[in-house]
C-alpha cells in the first residue's frame, strides 16, 4: 500500500515551492530552492551565524567577489541595511534571491554543522606586489598616512596592515571621534599618529576586522575579542584583536605578533655585565623560579624566550604556557591558554607537572594558586620561568606576598628576579646629523635595547622575606648590597650613545 504521509509530504513541498516561485515574481526577485542543495563550509560561513538567524539569510553560491544569498523574508526592515553593511566588511557584491520557509529551515540546519569559520575565512591575504605599488618608496609617517587616506573603502583594510607591517609597529589602534577616527601604530613602544580617517572608512575597518575575528557585527556596546591571520607579503601574522565601546563608535586595538619570526638571543638584549652574569648562574640551577617583571610591553616574554632558546636541548624537556604564543621555538611544547574553555594557567601549570617536564615557562602569574603551584614546582626539581607585574625587582616580593603567598615559599625557591623595560635606541644613521631620516621613519629612533635591573635571594633580603617588610626595604638592602637600578643601567646606556636621557626617563625612576 502506498506511503500516504509521504506522499501528502510531497505534495505539501511542491504546493509550498509553487507558492514561493509566485511570491518570488511579484516582488520581482529570483527564486531558488535550497532544500538538499549541496552547500559548502566556505559559501556557508559567508554570513555569520547571527546575522543568518536574525534576517534568515544564507549565502549559497560564489565566484570571486559575487555572493548569491536567500531569503525568506525579503521585506523584513532590517535585511538590506545588513547585507549593505556586510557587503562593505566583505568587499563583495550580494545578489537577492528568494526562497521557501523550508530552504531557509534546510540552510540553517546544514549551518548547525559549521562548528567554526574555515581556516581559509579567517586569513587575509595581502600580496607583495600590492605592498610595493601602494608603499613603494615611502619612507616617514606623514607618507603612509596620505596614501592611507587617498586608499579606497575597498582596499582600506590592506593597506593599514601593510603600512603598519611596513613600519615595524607592534599594534594598530583605531579611535573613533566625533568627526571619523584616528589611526595609530605603535613603534618601538610610543604611539604614532598616522592618519585621520573619514566616518565611512572607519566603519568598513570595523565591520572587516570583526567579520575576519569572528566577532558579533551587530554588537556594538560590548567590549569584544577575537584574532585572525593575516598574510602580508612573506610574513604570516597573528592579529590579536580587542574592541570595546567609546562615546563614537567602537575602539579596534590589533596586537600583530609574528610567530615564525627571528628570536632574539640573550647575548643579543643589551644587559649589562652583572645582569648577565645572575642570568647564566641562574638558569645553570636544575630546580628554581627566575622571575621577570614589569608592565605590559616591556620586553618580559622576549627576555624569557631568549632564556629558553640557550636551554633548549635534546636530552631537556620545556614546556610553556602562553597567551598568547607569540612565537614558535623548534623543539619545545607550547600550550595556548583558552580561558573560556576553563584551560586557564592555573589548571594548565597543574596538567604540565604531570608531563614530567625539566623546565616550565608560565606566561604570567595573575593569582595566587598559580603562584603557590609554580613555586612548590621549583622546589620540586623544576626550573620554572615566569613574569609577573611589578615596578621593580625588589617591589615583587611583596607583591606575592600581597597576593596570598607563604612566605616560607618565596626564600628557598627564587632564583632570580629580573625587572626591565624596553627604551628606544637613537638612529645610528641620523645620529648627529639633525633628527630624523629614512632609516628611522623620520623618528630619529630605530630599535629598542633593554634597561635592566636583577635582584638574588641573599640572607639579608631573606630576613625581609620572613618579616613581611615594605617594599622600601626591599628596595634600600638591595642598593645596598649593590644592585644596578634600571635608571642606572639606562644612563650608562646614555653615555654609550645607546639611548637619550629623555628616553631613560620615560620609562624608569631614580
Amino acid at each position: 500500500m502506498p506511503d500516504i504521509d509521504a506522499a501528502l509530504h510531497i505534495f505539501s513541498r511542491e504546493e509550498e515551492e509553487k507558492i514561493a516561485q509566485d511570491f518570488a515574481q511579484s516582488v520581482s526577485l529570483p527564486y531558488i530552492s535550497l532544500v538538499n542543495f549541496p552547500f559548502t563550509p566556505d559559501v556557508l560561513a559567508v554570513i555569520p551565524k547571527e546575522a543568518v538567524a536574525k534576517n534568515r539569510v544564507v549565502a549559497f553560491y560564489k565566484l570571486n567577489n559575487e555572493v548569491k544569498v536567500a531569503t525568506d523574508s525579503p521585506k523584513n526592515p532590517e535585511l538590506v541595511p545588513a547585507l549593505k553593511e556586510l557587503s562593505a566588511a566583505l568587499n563583495v557584491k550580494f545578489f537577492l534571491y528568494y526562497c521557501s520557509k523550508s530552504s531557509i529551515d534546510y540552510a540553517i540546519a546544514q549551518l548547525e554543522f559549521l562548528k567554526e569559520k574555515p581556516k581559509d575565512m579567517s586569513k587575509h591575504v595581502v600580496s607583495e606586489e600590492y605592498i610595493k605599488s601602494k608603499l613603494g618608496g615611502a619612507h616617514d609617517l606623514q607618507t603612509i598616512g596620505r596614501r592611507i587616506v587617498e586608499t579606497s573603502t575597498t582596499e582600506i583594510l590592506d593597506i593599514v596592515f601593510a603600512g603598519a607591517i611596513h613600519l615595524g609597529a607592534s599594534d594598530i589602534h583605531i579611535e573613533p571621534a566625533e568627526d571619523g577616527a584616528r589611526l595609530r601604530y605603535r613603534i618601538d613602544g610610543i604611539l604614532q599618529d598616522i592618519a585621520k580617517l573619514p566616518h565611512e572608512t572607519y566603519k568598513a575597518i570595523d565591520n572587516r576586522i570583526k567579520y575576519l575575528s569572528s566577532l558579533k557585527m551587530n554588537v556594538t556596546e560590548e567590549p569584544q575579542d577575537g584574532r585572525f591571520d593575516i598574510e602580508i607579503g612573506k610574513l604570516e601574522i597573528d592579529v590579536r584583536v580587542s574592541i570595546m565601546p567609546s562615546a563614537f563608535g567602537e575602539v579596534i586595538v590589533s596586537r600583530l605578533l609574528n610567530p615564525t619570526g627571528s628570536l632574539i638571543s640573550l647575548e643579543e638584549l643589551g644587559f649589562n655585565a652583572r645582569a648577565m652574569k645572575d642570568i647564566e648562574e641562574a638558569i645553570a640551577k636544575p630546580n628554581g623560579a627566575i622571575f621577570n617583571t614589569g608592565p605590559t610591553g616591556s620586553g618580559k616574554t622576549t627576555t624569557l624566550y631568549a632564556i629558553l632558546q640557550k636551554l633548549n636541548k635534546p636530552e631537556v624537556k620545556i614546556i610553556t604556557l602562553e597567551d598568547p604564543i607569540e612565537y614558535r621555538i623548534e623543539g619545545i611544547d607550547q600550550s595556548q591558554m583558552n580561558v573560556e574553555a576553563g584551560y586557564d594557567f592555573a589548571s594548565g601549570l597543574k596538567h604540565a607537572l604531570r608531563q614530567d617536564p625539566d623546565i616550565i615557562m608560565v606566561g604570567e602569574i595573575r593569582d595566587k594558586e598559580t603562584a603557590e603551584t609554580a613555586l612548590q614546582a621549583s622546589l620540586t626539581g623544576h626550573l620554572v620561568l615566569t613574569t609577573l607585574h611589578t615596578n621593580s625587582a625588589p617591589s615583587t616580593i611583596p607583591r606575592l606576598i600581597d597576593i596570598g603567598v607563604r612566605p616560607f615559599l618565596l626564600s628557598g625557591s627564587i632564583n632570580l628576579i629580573i625587572a626591565q623595560r624596553l627604551v628606544r635606541k637613537l638612529c645610528r644613521v641620523c645620529l648627529g646629523k639633525g633628527v630624523g631620516c629614512g632609516e628611522c621613519k623620520g623618528t630619529g629612533y630605530k630599535g629598542r635595547i633593554a634597561i635592566i635591573e636583577t635582584l638574588k635571594i641573599t640572607p639579608a633580603i631573606e630576613r625581609l622575606i620572613v618579616a613581611k617588610a615594605a617594599v622600601s626595604d626591599f628596595e634600600r638592602v638591595a642598593r645596598e648590597e649593590g644592585m644596578i637600578t634600571m635608571y642606572a643601567d639606562g644612563m650608562e646606556k646614555v653615555k654609550l650613545g645607546l639611548t637619550s636621557e629623555e628616553e631613560v626617563k620615560r620609562v624608569a625612576t631614580e
